[in-house]
């Protein structure tokens, strides 16, 4: 198993998505924003767990969505570099194609569907938001 720690003390780094799907992030930077998100997500857990378990389900399913559409990218570029000729005439490409075109227009609904969701979650959260400060 391979373990690697990288640390910095630089709080306006930025990591690319692909690296964020694949590591793990501890953030030991406590900021006064930080805190009230904390209370907050405690509070709401405590108070509505239920409402904690579905912001919590459709963060992942968020994540899930990213990781799916860069499979799909993934596979497009696969597909592109090993075509032969024309690649307007290469049925791998054309499938690969109406695949990706159809895969991302359901992600895109899908994503669509759970911002709805997560603006409602959100409208409860702030609710709470006045005990965290």
């Amino acid at each position: 198993s391979f373990t690697i720690f990288l640390s910095t003390r630089d709080p306006s780094v930025e990591f690319p998505p692909d690296l964020c799907s694949r590591v793990t992030f501890v953030n030991f930077t406590v900021t006064r924003s930080s805190l009230q998100s904390q209370c907050a997500n405690r509070v709401l857990k405590s108070e509505r767990p239920d409402v904690d378990k579905k912001r919590s389900d459709l963060l992942k399913l968020q994540g899930e969505f990213a990781v799916r559409l860069r499979h799909l990218e993934k596979a497009l570029l696969t597909a592109l570099n090993e075509a032969k000729g024309s690649i307007l005439e290469d049925e791998k490409i054309i499938g690969t194609l109406e695949t990706l075109k159809s895969e991302a227009a359901d992600i895109q609904q899908k994503v669509e569907e759970t911002d709805v969701v997560m603006a409602e979650v959100e409208s409860v959260t702030n609710i709470f938001r006045p005990l965290s400060v």
